[in-house]
């Protein structure tokens, strides 16, 4: 004998409420004390929208930065980079570099100088004066 187990109601009422969905306003009674939403799905709808523009953010850090992955291996496997071991500041912002956007920083052990870390590329300054940068594979290279 299998026990049936009974739906509780609850003898509560609630004043009408107007839906919080942006585009929706509609009006609803609601049949727990928190809730907002009219429908199952307007707040799955609104959630799903938040959780869109927190991602926006991410979605586009992540863009540029394989963007700069792209250059540096670009250039790293270059003739120009093979033979001279090095490029210049205005060959990055050509390709369309963007200094400011990188996973992290590092410090090479050997010359002291900051790595900005894209995915497995590390972008070393190594001649300040004529904004040199040597591009190093971090899977091959011992910092």
């Amino acid at each position: 004998m299998k026990k049936e187990l009974k739906k509780r109601t609850s003898n509560r009422r609630y004043p009408i409420r107007t839906c919080k969905k942006p585009d929706c306003n509609e009006g609803f009674i609601p049949t727990d004390a928190r809730q907002v939403y009219c429908s199952e799905q307007h707040r799955i709808d609104f959630n799903n929208d938040r959780r869109k523009l927190k991602e926006l953010i991410d979605i586009s850090f992540l863009k540029i930065v394989k963007k700069n992955r792209a250059v540096l291996h670009k250039i790293a496997s270059s003739y120009f980079y093979k033979k001279n071991g090095f490029a210049h500041k205005s060959l990055l912002e050509y390709e369309g570099y963007d200094c400011n956007k990188y996973h992290q920083i590092i410090i090479n052990q050997r010359t002291q100088n900051e790595v900005h870390i894209c995915y497995d590329y590390g972008l070393e300054l190594i001649d300040p004066i004529n904004q040199n940068f040597s591009i190093n594979n971090t899977l091959d290279y011992d910092l």
